[in-house]
């Protein structure tokens, strides 16, 4: 204990929840943590620092990532929807609580206080009633959105740890020195991770237009020639509405 009462430092304090210091000032820059009490040059944690670390690596251990956490624990608040999409959450809350919790986990939406589904992330989910507006029915398509989130998920972080240290081992600027400031090695980090999330979405939207327009018709006419019918598993056994 480093100073009164019940404070740790952040090196006390990592050791304690068994968290690096480095993902501690991350939550912190996230706001999923509040900010330690400063006495002098030194920045020290209680207590209540030591219950929401525990309870974020509680909820990344049932598999939810940071942004369904911050939603979780108030720190993003729901995005508004409109009259479509609210009864559809009101829909997956009552008949698909599995579905819920698979999107939960990608913080796509999350369940509130009240038991209710609320949108973390509308625009995802407009795409939902895009392929409704298709022909496809909006249970079998939030089913898609869980697989290709599980399968994204991967490859997302394969690509963003090779991209960064591509982009870092080319960028003698962005490598800290010996003596780290950690408030600007923070600044850093937020400005390349904005960016380089705006260069992957970007390339991989283009690649998708290369691909789909061909691609997609193609499957259609196969479907049509070879009588092969396109089907979800277990659509045949939910109210698609």
């Amino acid at each position: 204990m480093a100073a009164e009462g019940l404070r740790y430092t952040v090196e006390e304090l990592s050791a304690k929840v068994g968290m690096s210091p480095r993902n501690i000032r991350a939550h912190q820059t996230r706001s999923l943590l509040g900010p330690p009490i400063r006495r002098g040059r030194t920045a020290y944690y209680d207590d209540s620092h030591v219950r929401r670390l525990e309870a974020i690596k509680s909820l990344q251990r049932q598999g939810y990532n940071l942004v369904a956490i911050e939603a979780i624990l108030g720190v993003r608040s729901p995005e508004p929807v409109g009259e479509a999409l609210d009864q559809l959450l009101a829909r997956l809350g009552r008949e698909q609580p599995g579905l819920v919790h698979a999107l939960a986990r990608h913080g796509v939406l999350v369940r509130g206080e009240d038991g209710g589904v609320q949108m973390v992330r509308a625009r995802l989910m407009r795409s939902v009633l895009g392929l409704h507006r298709a022909g496809v029915h909006a249970v079998p398509s939030l089913q898609v959105l869980s697989e290709v989130l599980d399968r994204l998920r991967l490859i997302a972080e394969d690509l963003v740890r090779s991209t960064g240290e591509r982009i870092v081992g080319a960028t003698p600027a962005l490598r800290p020195g010996p003596a780290v400031d950690w408030d600007e090695l923070e600044t850093k980090a937020e400005a390349l991770t904005n960016s380089m999330i705006g260069l992957l979405t970007e390339a991989f939207r283009v690649a998708l237009e290369n691909f789909g327009p061909t691609a997609l018709p193609e499957l259609l006419a196969e479907s049509a020639i070879g009588g092969t019918q396109l089907r979800l598993e277990g659509s045949a056994t939910i109210d698609n509405g």
